[in-house]
């Protein structure tokens, strides 16, 4: 799973599978990184958590190292715009925001993942997340 966090005194997640679809989303009032971490392992095992902001919040670094996985930062800040066209329809700006995050961290290896998916291997989902993690899948994919 990829975890698209916006972190405040609201604090939005959402959830997305290697495959790009919204599995979970929510608001914690108040959250502690903590509450956080057990609703993010109650849905899955995440691979990445991401933020909407360049440098990522201190809170969205704690949450990635509870979980042990890397975080994913765009280049620049999201403007409310883009997080806007990126999120459709969703109502609460904590979720749009955290799910603005996770997608744009998902486009990031969106191909690589794809091209997983096209090649039918048995071990695909554990691929697409060496991918994102970073591990090289080469000697993985001659055994």
């Amino acid at each position: 799973m990829i975890v698209g966090i916006d972190a405040g005194i609201k604090t939005g997640y959402a959830v997305l599978d290697l495959n790009g679809r919204l599995v979970a989303s929510g608001c914690e009032k108040e959250a502690s990184d903590e509450r956080l971490v057990r609703v993010i392992s109650s849905v899955g095992i995440p691979v990445l958590v991401a933020s909407d902001t360049s440098p990522p919040s201190h809170f969205v670094q704690k949450v990635a190292a509870r979980l042990n996985v890397r975080v994913f930062a765009p280049p620049h800040s999201l403007a409310k715009v883009e997080k806007r066209q990126i999120s459709g329809g969703l109502g609460d700006p904590h979720v749009r925001d955290s799910y603005a995050a996770a997608v744009k961290a998902y486009r990031k290896y969106q191909n690589r993942l794809r091209h997983i998916d096209s090649m039918s291997v048995p071990a695909a989902e554990e691929l697409k997340k060496m991918v994102i993690m970073g591990e090289r899948i080469a000697e993985k994919l001659d055994k």
